[in-house]
């Protein structure tokens, strides 16, 4: 079996959001995510005090994620959030499901 491939970006929200804000605004991105060819899973996430976000990705396919990755999630950041993410890119050899 091929490794999988796990992405994980990190970008600042702007002074003042809210969870309620934060929530919203994964529930509109979140279309833009299904159907993507290669992508096993995606996990919105959020600090608890609200200034960080980001995402947990899970690919079979590391080509389409470098691709996608770069292509079109890192300017919907930029022109949503105007920052630039932080993109790391890991090979997954083992993951447990319970």
């Amino acid at each position: 079996m091929n490794n999988f491939i796990t992405v994980i970006t990190r970008f600042q929200l702007p002074v003042g959001a809210t969870a309620d804000q934060i929530r919203a605004a994964f529930d509109e991105a979140a279309p833009n995510f299904r159907d993507v060819p290669g992508l096993v899973r995606k996990q919105f996430l959020h600090s608890k005090d609200c200034r960080t976000a980001g995402g947990v990705y899970l690919w079979n396919d590391e080509r389409a994620a470098r691709a996608f990755m770069n292509e079109r999630v890192a300017p919907m950041i930029r022109e949503k959030f105007h920052v630039d993410p932080a993109i790391e890119f890991y090979d997954s050899p083992v993951i447990v499901e319970n």
